[in-house]
């Protein structure tokens, strides 16, 4: 009876060590054999510029009075005319947002006395879809109670910014790839393609003007404004892992 105890014990111990050795062998990677033994990784960024499809303008109405009612009225009475020039001029409502209102105090003190003031300011954001008609758009709104020119930016509609994204990306792409064959080059490596890519967020940089250019025919009286536009900038940024294997 000792004898046949012993064998048992035996037994049990042979059936968990192949139990052990199954799961080992579940786990363990197979080793591939085709996989490029090598990687490269770079990072590079592509650039195109384009002529303005679109102009961004701002422009506002300032008023001052003893009293906020009185600053309020006279703005709004501003605005309107403001509002009529721009229909006039076939400017949609959808084309024109208020970015800003504001009804405050202005106090200053003089040596004698202290005086309050009230202030009203609606300033509008106009979109144009001709930059070309930055200038007269200016002429017209100044003309009909605007007092204030905050600053032009040329920019690039959404459909123009999709066709120069798909470029800047593909400048950003054959630059990457240019770096990685250097790189591979002075490494006695193959490039054999690209593991993974990603790409940043594209960045516009409209062509901002600050401050009109007053065009004038002849003497110092101003007849029209004129701006001038430039270039908008259109980057990208990539990052691509290449594989690559020894020569």
């Amino acid at each position: 009876m000792r004898t046949n105890r012993s064998v048992f014990v035996v037994a049990i111990v042979a059936v968990t060590l192949l139990a052990a050795v199954g799961v080992a062998t579940a786990v363990s990677p197979v080793a591939q054999t085709d996989q490029p033994d090598r990687q490269i990784e770079v990072g590079a960024s592509g650039e195109v510029s384009a002529q303005p499809d679109q102009a961004l303008l701002r422009v506002g109405v300032v008023a001052t009075a003893e009293d906020a009612t009185t600053a309020r009225d006279r703005v709004a009475e501003n605005v309107t005319a403001l509002r009529s020039t721009l229909d006039e001029r076939g400017i949609s409502d959808d084309n024109i947002e208020t970015v800003h209102y504001d009804i405050g105090e202005v106090r200053e003190r003089s040596e004698t006395k202290r005086t309050t003031e009230y202030r009203a300011v609606h300033t509008f954001q106009i979109t144009l879809d001709d930059p070309d008609r930055v200038g007269k758009v200016i002429d017209g709104v100044v003309d009909s109670g605007a007092n204030r020119v905050q600053g032009v930016s040329f920019t690039l509609s959404e459909e123009r910014r999709h066709e120069l994204r798909q470029e800047a990306l593909e400048n950003a792409m054959g630059r990457a790839r240019g770096e990685a064959e250097t790189l591979a080059g002075s490494a006695d490596l193959t490039i054999e393609g690209a593991a993974s890519i990603s790409a940043d967020d594209v960045s516009v940089r409209p062509y901002r003007v600050e401050q009109a250019m007053m065009a004038t025919e002849s003497g110092d009286v101003a007849t029209s404004t004129t701006i001038e536009s430039g270039p908008v900038d259109v980057s990208a940024t990539v990052q691509v892992i290449y594989n690559a294997t020894a020569v």
